[in-house]
């Protein structure tokens, strides 16, 4: 199992950062959130990369079109999030998010694929959204707003996962330097909103730290973790650990949260991690 140590903490963080997200949005305006979270991290992914700044510069200024799309994927993917947890459970995103995303790969990429995978994939996100809709304690009106905004963060995930990979290979860059660039617009557009708004609604220092944590565990950390899952284990066998996510997600929600839930819901969320499992297992035989 040792082999497996960085996926499984990689699920672990990830799943714990959307729970603690769940909680700071409660009392921190989402956009506010955003700028603090992602600028942190960018500030972090900019400082390890400061030695290669001229072959950034240079990527900068040759691939402006590439690097505007990665940066508009960002902002809506990484901003929505933060709203997403308002309306509806960390789980019910995740859910959505990881049984959604091969489906708008395959949308966006535009390739060919059989019959089975696509009917597969979109079957996967029709009962993903299904059962978060069921196991949502939020009103009908707050869970549809919720799926919805789920799947616009989940489609402009997949877009950033095309053009990062295009990205790559144009240029050859790394990915800690594409974490280095692809939160500008983040910082700029939700920091001019961050400016006037940070005065107005006082941040304690309980909701800073929660969200400095945020940053750490949801960004920085799950990157190094991830990259190092797939050097060792391959992108394949790293990406039949995500159906990990949504039964860590409910774990700590009952530990951290207090939440309960029936042996229905719990019942639905396994069968959502079998789905996801399946979908991982049939990416392995492309």
């Amino acid at each position: 199992m040792l082999k497996y140590k960085e996926v499984i903490a990689f699920c672990v963080f990830f799943s714990l950062s959307f729970v603690f997200m769940s909680k700071v949005a409660k009392s921190v305006d989402p956009i506010v959130s955003t700028f603090i979270t992602y600028g942190l991290a960018a500030a972090f992914f900019f400082i390890i990369n400061v030695r290669s700044r001229k072959e950034i510069w240079d990527i900068l200024t040759s691939q402006k079109k590439l690097v505007f799309k990665i940066n508009l994927s960002t902002l809506v993917n990484t901003l929505l999030a933060f709203y997403v947890v308002i309306y509806i459970s960390p789980i019910a995103y995740i859910m959505v998010f990881f049984s959604g995303l091969s489906f708008f790969n395959e949308l966006l990429n535009r390739r060919e694929v059989g019959r089975l995978e696509m009917s597969t994939n979109i079957t996967a996100t029709i009962l993903a959204v299904a059962v978060s809709f069921l196991i949502s304690d939020a009103g009908t009106y707050n869970t549809i707003i919720g799926l919805v905004l789920t799947l616009i963060s989940t489609l402009f995930g997949a877009f950033y996962m095309r053009e990062s990979a295009n990205l790559h290979k144009e240029t050859g860059i790394s990915a800690s330097q594409i974490l280095s660039i692809r939160f500008f617009l983040v910082i700029i557009l939700c920091g001019i909103y961050s400016l006037f708004a940070i005065p107005q609604h006082d941040i304690n220092i309980n909701d800073f730290a929660l969200l400095c944590l945020i940053a750490v565990m949801g960004s920085i950390i799950p990157l190094f973790l991830m990259q190092k899952s797939i050097k060792t284990l391959g992108a394949k066998m790293t990406a039949k650990f995500t159906p990990l996510t949504p039964i860590l997600c409910l774990l700590f929600m009952v530990l951290i949260e207090n939440q309960h839930f029936s042996a229905l819901e719990i019942s639905l969320t396994l069968l959502i991690a079998l789905v996801m499992l399946y979908q991982a297992n049939m990416k392995t035989h492309e």
